[in-house]
């Protein structure tokens, strides 16, 4: 699935969020661990300072026991001492019904500091964060508290009874009851000492119990520490691996979109120089505002300096058009009927659209072409107008339409003289055609000379060696039958060579004269077989001159349609001048090459030398008429401009020359190529 750079955004953000609130979690999750783990703590903390401050008020309730006991002797001491122990005794139950039910104990503390006689301090004791149960010596404190009332009362009566033997001096009486309360009062200290000792333990197992609950605190403080720690780091990292890669993929998303903010910027600037490149007045509209347009509306309206300046107080080159106009064919308005100016122009693209519009300091005349192009799969398009300015034509056409309406007093006027001329000029022509045709005709008459030339040339070449062979066997024959050695074998032998000769030079005579009849019309012929009679004709000229002809065609016929001995001059003239240029360059490898290449309606026939080429500087000129590189004794043949035209007129085809360094049959080829394109005939 592919995401744009909004939404890949998007999710890096959503995932530093998940991050920061995960760690958020994790951290506030481990805090309330900790934080049980620190109100179990201060459980136990609130627990022991209650049994501090029972143990304390145990201690107290000993020193006014026994305060009660020896120092008190009047009624009113008495009851102040046992008004402080009900304080204590008081204390001591508000201490014990929180240990047993949870709360908050609140105690008075004495202070001896001037202004303030007391504070107090407050103990929160929540039962439901702690797990342990009281000990039974602290639950067995309460009866002992019960048994201590009686005990006050016991030594409130004891003290009564010898506050009376005192007063009315009964010795005896104070003396044996005096030896009762001293046994009654060794039993008051293992009292105190078990009340005392049930809070020790207390305090103890409290102190114990808390030692336990800070070390398990601790560990598990390390252990989550270690949790949160290691959470937190995975968070961390994955929200950072996560972060990394989708910044690494969005940083990649801002480069590609630079570049591509790159390439617009470069395909814009291109745009706008095709625009501008443009002489018309060029706008690209999307059918009601203008999108862009080229410099020539800022070049062309005097008031504006750039194309924003005219879109800042236009939205449409129409606003611009002038409201009258000579006739229907010119845009005066935005719109027409229902449609804009320029539905109606594409509504009508048979018409010829016009408008007028005014530079500043003087109207010009605009033709408007428009079309139309979507640009998107989605149906969106814009429309490219073509403003060109026509005010120079029109000024032409209302200058002709004067011309025109003085031309009838003119046409009479120069009728005559248009005679007159006209018959000048037939005669004038009539000369020129006839100095034309005698012209072509000496030319035409010259070539045929110059070819009858070349074949009575190759015709001395092509009979003097069997001639010379007939002369030979003759001579030989008459010798044999003067001397009388003449045999019937050797002069039936000597007849057969000589019917042979004969027989060559009648064909060439034939070959001769095929290749001079004229071809009244177009037939089939294979270019092959004219190849091969041309060759034969020369052949014996490329023997005498040691040069080699190389040529490679194809198995098949090569059937065309022409005049076949027209062609036939054609080869026989460049392989002429083939031979010819290679006895004046006489290269290392005399070599010409004749070979082939077929298209679908065309035969290529190409014919290369190695005679290093034509000069640059007379290529284009080889097939003008009566253009010869060759002495005048050399003659010209049919010359390459005949060839010219035997090829293009008659054969419908097509000669072409050029220089090339080629391998061809593995022989190496650097001289002149003609090409000839002939039509294949089907």
């Amino acid at each position: 699935m592919n995401l744009n750079t909004s939404n890949k955004l998007k999710i890096l953000i959503g995932i530093f969020l998940i991050g920061f609130i995960s760690m958020f979690s994790v951290n506030q999750f481990f805090n309330k661990l900790i934080s049980d783990l620190d109100k179990q703590t201060v459980v136990h903390e609130s627990k022991i300072k209650i049994g501090e401050y029972v143990a304390e008020d145990i201690q107290t309730l000993k020193a006014l026991f026994f305060e009660l006991a020896l120092t008190t002797s009047t009624q009113r001491s008495r009851q102040i001492v046992q008004n402080k122990m009900k304080n204590v005794i008081n204390n001591i139950n508000n201490a014990l019904n929180v240990l047993e039910k949870g709360g908050n104990l609140k105690r008075k503390i004495a202070l001896n500091v001037a202004g303030q006689e007391a504070t107090f301090h407050n103990v929160l004791y929540d039962i439901s964060q702690d797990d342990t149960s009281l000990p039974l010596e602290v639950i067995d404190i309460r009866p002992k508290i019960i048994e201590f009332n009686s005990m006050v009362k016991e030594v409130s009566n004891h003290m009564a009874i010898r506050y009376k033997y005192v007063k009315n001096k009964e010795s005896a009486k104070l003396l044996k009851f005096s030896k009762k309360l001293r046994r009654y009062y060794k039993t008051a200290p293992p009292f105190f000492d078990r009340m005392s000792e049930n809070i020790k333990r207390l305090l103890f197992e409290g102190e114990n119990e808390l030692e336990k609950i800070r070390s398990e605190i601790y560990s598990k403080q390390n252990v989550y520490l270690q949790i949160k720690l290691i959470l937190l780091g995975l968070v961390t990292l994955i929200t950072t691996l996560v972060g990394v890669w989708l910044g690494q993929t969005i940083n990649k998303e801002n480069e590609k979109l630079l570049q591509l903010n790159n390439d617009l910027e470069t395909k814009e600037r291109f745009v706008k120089a095709i625009l501008n490149g443009q002489e018309n007045m060029v706008i690209v509209s999307d059918g009601i505002e203008m999108i862009e347009a080229n410099d020539f509306i800022a070049e062309f309206f005097d008031e504006f300096e750039t194309i924003a300046d005219f879109k800042s107080k236009y939205e449409c080159i129409c606003d611009k058009f002038e409201p009258s106009a000579p006739n229907s064919s010119y845009i005066t308005k935005k719109e027409y009927g229902d449609k804009t100016w320029l539905e109606y122009i594409l509504d009508n693209p048979d018409k010829h659209f016009k408008t007028i519009m005014n530079s500043g300091s003087a109207l010009h005349h605009f033709s408007i072409v428009a079309n139309k192009k979507t640009i998107d799969s989605k149906g969106n398009f814009i429309i490219v107008v073509s403003l060109s300015d026509i005010t120079n034509e029109m000024n032409s056409q209302l200058e002709l339409s004067h011309l025109n309406d003085n031309l009838e007093n003119l046409i009479d006027l120069k009728t005559k003289e248009l005679k007159d001329l006209n018959n000048s000029l037939e005669e004038r022509i009539k000369k020129e055609l006839e100095k034309n045709r005698a012209k072509d005709k000496q030319m035409i008459q010259q070539s045929r000379f110059a070819a009858l030339g070349e074949m009575i040339g190759n015709i001395a070449h092509q009979w003097r060696q069997p001639l010379s062979a007939i002369s030979s066997t003759a001579s030989s024959v008459e010798m044999q039958m003067e001397l009388g050695i003449a045999d019937e074998k050797d002069i039936k032998k000597s007849y057969t060579d000589i019917k042979n000769y004969v027989a060559f030079l009648t064909q060439t005579i034939e070959d001769f004269r095929g290749f001079f009849q004229e071809d009244k019309e177009k037939t089939k012929f294979d270019i092959k077989t004219i190849i091969n009679q041309s060759v034969s004709i020369i052949s014996a000229t490329y023997k005498d001159n040691n040069l080699t002809l190389d040529i490679d065609l194809p198995s098949g016929d090569l059937n065309s349609i022409g005049m076949p001995n027209e062609l036939s001059q054609v080869f026989l003239n460049l392989l002429n001048n083939a031979r010819d240029a290679i006895k004046e360059k006489d290269p290392k490898n005399r070599l010409v090459a004749i070979f082939s290449q077929q298209t679908e309606d065309e035969h290529i026939i190409y014919i290369q030398d190695n005679a290093g080429g034509i000069p640059e500087d007379i290529l284009d000129k080889i097939f003008d008429p009566y253009f010869t590189t060759k002495h005048q004794s050399q003659g010209t043949g049919i010359g390459l401009y005949m060839s010219k035209e035997i090829i293009e007129k008659h054969m419908e085809g097509s000669i072409t020359a050029y220089n090339k360094h080629q391998t061809i049959n593995g022989h190496e080829y650097n001289g002149a190529c003609f090409e000839i394109t002939l039509p294949i005939f089907s």
